[in-house]
């Protein structure tokens, strides 16, 4: 049996008080505070013959420039190939702005070189262990923002990297959960992880001190609820998501060991069934492929006005009580708005070479990188086609390349097709390559 080893490591990526946050475009100030550190959690492993990296960073996103560095740095530091190093973000909106900007390079180069500083601590940090995979449920704390009534990812997928002896403590977990790191607002001006932070905290606690990487899911059209947007709602939110992986992790424990029941009528000791989740038989593979999709063909900005204009008259004129009617014409003005302020920065249509990415673990067990904010239908198709009983997908992967829409949801308006720079075709192009990628790797 090959025996696998895994290593972890965490450190601290919090940019000086004073950094403007990104995320929200309403705010007009730098950064007051830090409520809560961000981090960088690295994952290493290795089968004896193959290596891989994930880094999960309290970030908005992750652009070609940063993905680019850490793997740059990482292949230099290390004998892990800079093609087999994934780089992921939490999707917090009270992380530093940065992405696809270079306005502070001094600052992006620091946090470059932590990013790929914990992935080298990893590295050196390995160890024997054994791969157990589970799942959960959390369905208290999202809802899909397009429509109450469409479809949210209610599971929540966790990967253990556990130590040989029960007496030790494990290497590494990891959390897979789809929903919009959004409990904080605009009027947050203080750095914080929101609720991935407060999740990962609860882990800590109820698991021990290894560490545990989030992994955001397909939430593009998913947001968290909240009672009020501050910074306790962000703990609860966060320990909800937490204490369900704390107890999935906890309960793959006994995976592989003796796990027992005294037996007192009859004086014996009974076994117990493990039902939590799987032993995964270690065989690490990594693989990526690109993708060519196209930027978005937009009417300069200055058409815009019109559109608006007229759909504004068409939503002054709607009986206030015929709510369907309002939906409608506002689900318009929202979009083109939004879409008015795309144009402006979009360049003229061309295409761009985007990477998915897959590592495998074993039968059934992968981590699926894709480049954005993909919907949680997109999401749903590809762990159908795909087939696999731990499939985790993580979005907001790699270069980060905004909202990735489906071709029927652009029709229906709202911030996310506005804001989307990849045309109608993008989606299906990065669902089919996706599914072919995992069937390949992992077969």
């Amino acid at each position: 049996m090959t025996t696998l080893q895994a290593g972890s490591a965490e450190v601290v990526i919090t940019p000086p008080v004073g950094t403007w946050l990104e995320g929200y475009g309403a705010r007009n100030s730098g950064s007051v505070g830090v409520h809560d550190d961000l981090h960088a959690r690295a994952l290493v492993v290795d089968d004896g013959t193959t290596q891989a990296a994930i880094v999960s960073c309290d970030l908005i996103g992750v652009d070609r420039h940063t993905t680019e560095a850490v793997r740059g740095l990482v292949a230099t530091a290390t004998d892990i190939p800079a093609e087999h190093v994934m780089v992921c973000a939490t999707h917090t909106h009270a992380g530093p702005r940065g992405m696809h900007r270079q306005e502070d390079s001094a600052l992006r180069d620091v946090q470059n070189r932590l990013i790929a500083g914990a992935v080298e601590q990893a590295w050196r940090s390995k160890r024997p262990c054994v791969l157990k995979a589970g799942h959960g449920s959390v369905d208290s704390v999202s809802q899909n923002r397009r429509d109450p009534a469409g479809p949210a990812d209610d599971t929540l997928r966790v990967l253990l990297f556990d130590s040989l002896r029960h007496d030790e403590p494990p290497v590494a977990s990891v959390v897979n959960f789809a929903c919009h790191a959004t409990v904080l607002y605009h009027t947050n001006m203080q750095i914080s992880a929101d609720y991935p932070g407060q999740a990962l905290a609860t882990v800590r606690k109820i698991v021990g001190d290894a560490p545990s990487l989030f992994l955001q899911g397909a939430c593009g059209d998913i947001n968290p609820s909240w009672i009020e947007q501050d910074y306790a709602e962000a703990a609860r939110v966060g320990s909800i998501v937490g204490a369900e992986a704390a107890r999935r992790l906890q309960e793959l424990r006994p995976l592989g060991r003796q796990h027992r029941v005294w037996s007192i009528r009859w004086d014996e000791i009974a076994d117990k069934p493990v039902s939590a989740g799987a032993l995964i038989e270690p065989r690490v593979r990594v693989a990526s492929r690109m993708v060519s999709v196209r930027l978005r063909s937009l009417p300069p900005p200055e058409d815009y006005g019109p559109r608006l204009a007229d759909l504004n008259q068409q939503l002054a004129a709607v009986d206030p009580s015929d709510i369907e009617a309002r939906r409608r014409v506002t689900e318009q003005i929202v979009r083109y708005r939004s879409e008015r302020q795309t144009a402006a920065f979009l360049r003229a249509p061309s295409a761009l070479q985007a990477e998915i990415q897959a590592i495998s673990f074993g039968p059934g067990c992968a981590i699926l990188a894709l480049p954005g904010e993909f919907f949680t239908d997109t999401g749903r198709q590809i762990q159908a086609a795909a087939g696999l009983d731990h499939l985790t997908i993580a979005c907001y992967a790699n270069p980060h390349l905004m909202y990735i829409v489906p071709r029927h949801e652009f029709d229906r308006g709202g911030y996310e097709p506005g804001v989307a720079m990849l045309d109608e075709d993008a989606e299906e192009a990065f669902r089919a390559v996706a599914v072919d990628l995992l069937r390949t790797t992992v077969a």
